[in-house]
Formats: C-alpha cells, structure tokens, sequence
C-alpha cells in the first residue's frame, strides 16, 4: 500500500473512531507514530515542533521532546490523541498518568497500511 501525504486519513479516523488511536513509536527528533485499530492504518508525523505546558495554570508552553521521551518509556499505552487539526496542523497527545498535553506542530502527515 502506498504512503499518503496528507492529514485527511488522520482526520477520519480521529472523527470517526477516536478511542481507537494509540501512541506507536517516537523517533526523536522528528517523527511520532500513532496506530488506529479501527481501520488498520498507521500516522506518521514529521515533528516540527512539541511543547507542553507545566501544571500551573496559564503557564507558558515549553519544549517537551525529553517529557515526551520519559512518558514514552514509562507508561506509552497511557498516551493517546486528544486533538487533531489539519487546518493548522497540530495533533494533541494527553497522558493520564503525567496529567499533561503534548501539542505537535506538524510539519507533515503521512498514513500507510500497518505492515507496509
């Protein structure tokens, strides 16, 4: 199956079936995985920038590739998307456990078939 380069394949499954989108993989520096059970596909994002925000409230965002990086490492199941917007091209991780949003500048999406 071919790679397709665009976010409207990450847009209907995050529409459609939200709960069925899950963390996969982080390659640091620049590209984060998630996987839909629902429809079998996997999303790519070329990572152009990931920030989060500390706990207090109206605090200002922060790079947060190595917040991102310890999360991943203890508890990835935890993470799942919250938000996509490819109107501005922005996709939102939320983890419970570390109670904290990731939000992602995409620089570009790409949706493959799992396995390919």
């Amino acid at each position: 199956m071919p790679t397709f380069k665009s976010g409207a394949f990450i847009q209907q499954c995050f529409t459609s079936h939200p709960l069925a989108l899950s963390f996969k993989a982080l390659a640091l520096p620049d590209r984060l995985v998630v996987t839909c059970t629902s429809c079998d596909m996997r999303h790519r994002f070329l990572v152009q920038t990931l920030t989060t925000r500390a706990e207090e409230e109206g605090s200002p965002e922060r790079e947060a590739k190595d917040d991102l990086a310890k999360c991943v490492a203890v508890h990835p199941a935890a993470l799942r998307v919250s938000t996509v917007d490819v109107v501005r091209d922005s996709v939102k991780l939320r983890c419970g456990p570390c109670s904290r949003t990731y939000k992602i500048t995409v620089a570009a999406f790409e949706t493959y078939r799992k396995g390919a």
